[in-house]
């Protein structure tokens, strides 16, 4: 294993420990957690980008290396694509389930029509409440 490799799973590590980190956060709900899963799936599919344009900005220790081999950062992308098929299979579960996760975390932006029948009603009387439409506007106008 060479200063390369050594540096390319070092970076790599550490963001995985990042999602590792948030995934440990107090107060979280299965729709939290996927969507830290699915970030960081897109995560993958841009360091993979990345790494054919021989842009290495998100792994600051293999960048600081003077030059890199094109045929390393070749294995270094296929490891990555590697992992995200890895990350898609391990928890397909949850993208088997990602409509009813939508439900509970975006209910305002589901349409009743995909709704499991005896969610209906109660998603129904949701969407048309017109205090909790502006209450999350207004939360919306804050965070931004």
């Amino acid at each position: 294993m060479g200063l390369s490799d050594f540096s390319f799973f070092t970076g790599l590590l550490c963001h995985m420990s990042n999602l590792n980190v948030k995934m440990q956060g107090k107060n979280q709900f299965i729709d939290d957690i996927w969507a830290l899963f699915k970030a960081f799936k897109l995560k993958l599919n841009q360091f993979t980008g990345q790494l054919v344009k021989n842009d290495l900005s998100h792994f600051l220790r293999l960048n600081s290396i003077p030059s890199v081999n094109k045929e390393k950062l070749k294995i270094y992308d296929d490891g990555l694509k590697k992992l995200h098929f890895e990350f898609k299979l391990r928890f397909q579960d949850f993208s088997a389930i990602q409509a009813e996760l939508d439900t509970f975390s975006m209910p305002f932006n589901v349409n009743c029509e995909a709704v499991r029948s005896d969610l209906l009603l109660e998603l129904i009387e949701l969407q048309s409440n017109n205090h909790l439409q502006q209450l999350l506007l207004n939360m919306q106008k804050l965070e931004f």
